[in-house]
Parts: structure tokens; C-alpha cells; sequence
């Protein structure tokens, strides 16, 4: 099916699309736009996610963080002093292996202000071990945040996807994009396995311990393997979204 959307409608009709569990958000510009459109899809009942206002992107992150590990499909959406105040958590993200799939409308850092495009905020964020996916124009934002679903959640991977678009470039631009029906997006992306979810109450476990120098080396090791492997499953992933669309990603 063809459509014109927005970057930013691109981003709602693929969360529609993908249902997720729970969405904690804080709106910030250029990526408001995304946040109020899917918020008509709860409010209407087309989705079964709880969405969370959040305080701050801080507690937006932190939110997302504590229901992917209960057990959920979570996602999210920010952009540039938003994302650099979930740095802190970012690392909480990625070291818990919690994989959250987030948008991000790039747009500059102050100062000076400027509410326009460069890559500062997810440059900043780089080395945080979100795996980060850019798209060129908003078929690619469309096609990029459902195949994130699935590398995220891969079993050799299991770490968060940062999905980039140039803020108002392309968050604003209105273009002619191809949508899957929601039937082929829920059959790619499948049912979400939670692993060693922590509302498993017949089987306990801990998160975010003090991890001292004995113990903390072998966690930042395996972070390192995932995102060295994530490679071969990205381009795996595209070729399979590829034989779906008509578009491959290799």
C-alpha cells in the first residue's frame, strides 16, 4: 500500500503497526510530532500499548529500561537535549541488554540553540553499545524502525537499536513511502521471548548490581561480542525484510 507520510507519521504508522507493549516518551522538538500521532492510535484503541507520559527523557529511558526487563516490547522516541539527558541510562540500556528500539530525530545541541539537523546527538552516543541504524529518507525510517524490532531482539544480540533520521529534513517531509499490512509486520517481527524477565517470580533474578572488577570485565565482554555479531545479523535481517518488501537492506 502507498502512502504519503511525514517522517514523523512514518514513525507512528510503524509502531501501530508493531503493537508494542509499552511506550515511554517526552516530546521534544522535531519528534513531538511522532509521540502525538501514535498517542491518537492508543487513544482510539488501535493499539494495545500502555503509553507513559514521562517527567523527562531521563525517566522516559528509565521507564523503558524497568518494562523491558518485566518482560516487554518497549520502544520510544526522542531527539537532541532529550537524548543527552538519557545518556546516563543509555549505558543502563545496554548493559542490561534490554532491547529497546528508539527513534531519533537528530538535531543539533546547544549552544547556540538550534531546534535544525546535524548528528551530535546520536554521535554523542555512540559508544554507549545502542546499535545505531540512519536512515536517507522516510521509506528507509519506515523500513529501518520494523527491522529493529528484530535485531534487537535477536538472541545474539539482545541490545538496544537507535533509528535515525534527520530532523525536520526528513521528520517533517512529506514523501511517498510502500507500508506493509499490519498482518506481515506482526508475522517478521513475531512474538516478543522475554529472557529471565524479572516479573518471573518463580524464577528470580537480580539487575544492576554492584559489579566490581572480578565480574564487571566478563559482562563489558560479552556487550563487545554482541555488537561484533550484530553485523552478519543486521544484513541477515535486511535480506529477509528485502524478500517481504521488495526493498533489501544488505
Amino acid at each position: 500500500m502507498n502512502l504519503a507520510l511525514s517522517g514523523n507519521a512514518a514513525i507512528a504508522y510503524a509502531m501501530y503497526q508493531i503493537n508494542p507493549h509499552v511506550v515511554a516518551v517526552y516530546p521534544i522538538t522535531p519528534q513531538t510530532v511522532a509521540m502525538e500521532r501514535f498517542a491518537d492510535y492508543v487513544a482510539d484503541g488501535d493499539v494495545d500499548t500502555e503509553l507513559i507520559m514521562a517527567d523527562s527523557e531521563h525517566s522516559a529511558m528509565s521507564c523503558c529500561i524497568g518494562s523491558s526487563l518485566a518482560g516487554t516490547r518497549v520502544m520510544t522516541s526522542t531527539a537532541s537535549a532529550g537524548l543527552a539527558l538519557m545518556w546516563e541510562v543509555l549505558y543502563v540500556a545496554a548493559s542490561n541488554r534490554c532491547p529497546i528500539v528508539m527513534n531519533v530525530m537528530n538535531r543539533a545541541l546547544s549552544a547556540p540553540i538550534n531546534i535544525h539537523c546535524d548528528h551530535s546527538d546520536a554521535m554523542g552516543a555512540r559508544d554507549s553499545s545502542w546499535i545505531q541504524i540512519h536512515a536517507e529518507n522516510v521509506q528507509e525510517a519506515y523500513d529501518n524502525i520494523i527491522q529493529a524490532i528484530r535485531i534487537a531482539e535477536h538472541e545474539n544480540v539482545r541490545l538496544p537499536v537507535m533509528t535515525n533520521m534527520d530532523g525536520f529534513t526528513l521528520s517533517h517531509a512529506t514523501e511517498r513511502l510502500t507500508v506493509l499490512e499490519n498482518e506481515q509486520v506482526q508475522e517478521f517481527i513475531g512474538d516478543f521471548k522475554a529472557i529471565y524477565p524479572l516479573l518471573d517470580v518463580d524464577n528470580p533474578v537480580t539487575y544492576g548490581p554492584l559489579d566490581l572488577y572480578d565480574y564487571y570485565f566478563e559482562h563489558k565482554r560479552q556487550q563487545v561480542e554482541a555488537m561484533e555479531l550484530a553485523h552478519d545479523v543486521v544484513v541477515k535481517i535486511g535480506e529477509e525484510y528485502g524478500k517481504l518488501s521488495g526493498r533489501p537492506y544488505t
